[in-house]
């Protein structure tokens, strides 16, 4: 277990699973499976973490209602009183004021799967918690900052009335590990606009579907090794996760080479995919936590147990539906990387692998 909290920021909501086991014919009565579960970026970073043991201070986007007050019960199991972050996540303050928690319905047809998801929230409610609850933490080593919601376009006039902004300046003032998956909302603004701010974090995580458009402008989409440069050249380390092909990782201090944790096939233990990016982004900060300084051979132990975390979180619905204990995840991961390294692929071997994922994935991007 590392030393110190790790802060998380993201989204919180209710999950409604819908299951069927072939294609849901519209305008007509479909027979499925209906499963209510919790999930978020925010929230599936936590309730793994501190399932694996470690201590985590969550300030996620959930608002004080039926939904919010179970999800915070939800968190409370992990806490004892003692711990110093128990008082705010059993407080009042836990909860951002005027917000209503949001609900999303997942469609799962076949190995296909469908989000849809329920925002009324039209006002920058995120930002003044931030504001009132980040000066409060201590001992805080990590930062993780996932899908913030609140910072869509259309509500946010000025660049700092961003939550993601004021939360990566005000933890690189701070000189704290920080760790960005971004989700859509913010990926809508574009790699111009993040440019500036970028160079302010250690770690970006994206899917491959996600990065490519995130750098897609005027209608052209660059090359992966151009987008590899481009992120390395801002001196940050970078994870590409690439949907069952497992995932390829890239840091400034290892110029012209890419780390590539290969895929394990479940067989008939893949149940879904729902969340495995983001337990994907806790298993890598739960090896990296604090360390600002990471060398080639940590990066990739963090893709190795943090591969084992995305394939552990395939066996179940939902995001954080069944978050394995320390002990569990660690047998697991035993068993997971024995003769399937994260290897490391240099020059012209490099360019080879990144070249056959743009042709792989091509027909799925815009």
């Amino acid at each position: 277990m590392n030393k110190g909290n790790i802060t998380v920021i993201g989204g919180a909501n209710i999950e409604y699973i819908i299951k069927s086991s072939s294609d849901i014919v519209q305008g007509s009565k479909n027979f499925v499976d209906i499963e209510e579960l919790y999930g978020g970026s925010g929230l599936n970073y936590a309730m793994r973490l501190l399932s694996a043991g470690e201590s985590v201070s969550p300030l996620l986007y959930v608002g004080n209602d039926s939904i919010g007050k179970t999800i915070q019960s939800s968190l409370l199991h992990y806490f004892d009183k003692t711990d110093s972050i128990y008082p705010h996540v059993d407080s009042e303050t836990f909860f951002v004021d005027g917000l209503n928690t949001i609900r999303s319905m997942i469609i799962v047809e076949g190995l296909h799967r469908t989000i849809l998801a329920q925002d009324h929230n039209d006002q920058n409610l995120f930002l003044p918690y931030l504001k009132r609850e980040i000066p409060k933490l201590s001992n805080i080593t990590t930062v993780i900052i996932g899908h913030i919601h609140n910072d869509r376009a259309d509500i946010n006039v000025d660049h700092h009335d961003l939550s993601t902004i004021y939360a990566i300046e005000h933890f690189n003032d701070n000189q704290k590990l920080i760790y960005c998956n971004f989700g859509a909302t913010q990926l809508a603004y574009g790699f111009r606009f993040w440019k500036g701010y970028l160079p302010k974090i250690d770690l970006l995580q994206l899917n491959i579907h996600e990065v490519k458009t995130f750098f897609t402008h005027d209608g052209k989409t660059p090359s992966l090794a151009f987008i590899i440069e481009t992120l390395s050249e801002l001196k940050i380390s970078g994870i590409i996760t690439l949907d069952k092909f497992g995932a390829i990782g890239f840091m400034p201090k290892e110029k012209n080479s890419i780390f590539m944790a290969r895929p394990v096939d479940l067989g008939d233990e893949f149940v879904d995919s729902t969340g495995a990016g983001d337990a994907f982004c806790a298993g890598m900060v739960s090896v990296l936590n604090g360390n600002k300084n990471f060398d080639a051979d940590k990066f990739r132990q963090a893709m190795e147990v943090a591969r084992s975390w995305a394939v552990y979180a395939c066996q179940s619905f939902g995001g954080a539906n069944s978050c394995p204990s320390d002990k569990i995840i660690s047998n697991f991961h035993k068993d997971t990387v024995k003769g399937n390294e994260v290897l490391q692929y240099c020059g012209d071997r490099m360019l080879d692998i990144v070249s056959l994922i743009d042709s792989t994935f091509e027909h799925h991007l815009l």
